[in-house]
């Protein structure tokens, strides 16, 4: 019989007490990024509150560009994800609040219950696609979306953990220019060292998740990274036991060329027709099987300690210091596995079982130049949607109280570096004067107003999304984007990017 899943671990000495509003009631998770606890707010509301290593924050533009994606990631909100609610960037160590969502992810789902029918994939395909047309909308592309950063609640998936790879990957790769994210299901062009990953990245990694949620397995099987990126270079997905009904949705996200992909919205469309719409407020319960339904109902009971572990006093938190060691777990069958905190919880900290994206970086020095010559991407993207402004708004709240503050001088980044027609550029602004309106300037072109600055000096502006600057769409070639605040004294802040034809 399998043992119920244990929701919760107690808090250990040297775990805080006390994070921002949040008394922490209990550890949920681990992993090479920080740790995850279950927080609770002062009225009572359960919040995911995620720490960053020390190591990670001692990176001299962490801080700056954690701040930047965590104000970026409270625009996200959509149904099918966990809002972040609330970040301190500037905190020791910093962290970050998101909604907690009880509820397994679809690593452990799959675990316990086997594959899934198509219904129930076809079911979770719409929810997750809807999740990214939300992150993409916000300016944002996940990059490192996965079984294990998939929660499986009734009333429909959770995507977690967007943008936060992006803040983290300059801090944690430092020996090629591979972007943060699982090997195991991330894209050709992400795992070939491209600097600025797309949304049609996520659309492959979305792919090979739903290939796991079908069969079991993803769409490579290597036994360590080098093997992963050596398959990756050279063979076709695996796409055993795939039923024929999920074959055309899932080769349509694993295709190589990015531009060859479906766009979030063209897989909801796709699978639409397919979905009962009369399965109520928890249309789980009639996508999933009978296994996989016991066990999400036990995390929507939940949360609940660990048998046997007894709380301990916590302390303040400061620089975090290395676990102490810990002897290698002894191997078990997937299907019986006890679960650990670390693991059985629905929340977006998850590493693979391998900890493949811990030595991602060094692993690819060997194989780095063949993958890249290899799938060096085209110019594929996809749009990124904002919806345009209209009229002055307030400027949106802090993202983390008193330490919120413009950080550094004024600087302006382009969200990739290359596209085409289709493509929305998104400009990501930091450290500009907050509740100013920025104006930006489009190559020679007469200077416009633009987005405002939120408190914590960001903002997001999607070029052209409203056919300001080109009413027919971008022309192809490079192009150079300027942002000033108008009567400030500062010199205008400049980066360009490529329209390819």
């Amino acid at each position: 019989m399998r043992r119920r899943e244990s929701l919760m671990g107690a808090l250990v000495p040297g775990d805080p007490g006390v994070l921002g509003p949040f008394v922490l009631l209990g550890r949920l998770g681990a992993g090479s990024m920080g740790r995850v606890y279950l927080g609770r707010s002062a009225a009572g509301r359960l919040v995911a509150v995620k720490t960053i290593h020390a190591e990670l924050a001692r990176d001299a533009g962490f801080r700056v560009r954690f701040g930047h994606e965590a104000a970026a990631a409270r625009r996200v909100s959509g149904a099918y994800t966990a809002p972040v609610v609330a970040a301190a960037p500037d905190a020791d160590p910093p962290w970050l609040a998101t909604a907690y969502v009880p509820a397994p992810s679809l690593e452990r789902l799959v675990e316990v219950a086997g594959p899934l029918p198509v219904a129930a994939v076809r079911w979770l395909a719409a929810g997750c696609a809807e999740a990214l047309e939300s992150v993409h909308a916000a300016g944002l592309v996940h990059r490192d979306l996965k079984p294990s950063n998939v929660l499986v609640a009734l009333d429909g998936p959770r995507v977690i953990d967007f943008g936060l790879a992006h803040a983290c990957e300059r801090a944690r790769v430092t020996v090629s220019r591979v972007a943060v994210g699982t090997p195991a299901y991330m894209a050709p062009e992400q795992a070939a060292g491209a600097r600025e990953v797309t949304p049609a990245s996520d659309v492959y990694a979305l792919g090979s998740a739903l290939l796991y949620a079908a069969t079991g397995h993803g769409p490579y099987a290597g036994e360590g990274v080098l093997e992963l990126m050596a398959q990756l270079a050279t063979r076709p997905p695996d796409l055993a036991g795939l039923p024929p009904a999920l074959d055309a949705l899932v080769r349509a996200c694993l295709e190589r060329d990015p531009r060859d992909r479906p766009r979030p919205a063209e897989l909801v469309a796709a699978v639409s027709p397919a979905l009962d719409r009369g399965a109520g407020g928890d249309p789980g319960r009639a996508y999933l099987p009978a296994v996989a339904l016991e066990l999400v109902q036990e995390y929507r009971d939940g949360p609940r300690l660990e048998l046997g572990a007894e709380p301990v006093a916590a302390e303040p938190m400061g620089e975090e210091e290395p676990p102490p060691p810990q002897a290698p777990p002894v191997p078990a069958p997937a299907s019986t596995a006890p679960r650990t905190a670390s693991s059985s919880v629905g929340v977006f900290l998850r590493e693979p079982r391998n900890r493949l994206a811990s030595v991602l970086a060094v692993a690819l020095v060997g194989i780095g130049v063949l993958i890249g010559r290899a799938f060096w991407p085209g110019g594929g993207t996809e749009p990124q949607a904002r919806p345009a402004r209209q009229g002055p708004p307030a400027p949106p709240g802090p993202v983390s109280g008193a330490h919120d503050r413009p950080g550094g001088p004024p600087e302006i980044t382009v969200n990739q570096p290359y596209g085409d027609a289709r493509t929305v550029f998104v400009v990501h602004g930091t450290g500009w004067p907050p509740g100013e309106r920025v104006a930006l300037r489009l190559d020679a072109s007469r200077a416009r107003p633009g987005p405002w600055a939120d408190r914590a000096g960001t903002f997001n502006y999607g070029v052209n999304q409203g056919g300001e600057f080109h009413p027919g769409g971008l022309p192809p070639g490079r192009h150079r984007i300027s942002a000033l605040v108008p009567g400030g004294g500062r010199p205008p802040v400049t980066a360009s990017f490529r329209v390819d034809p």
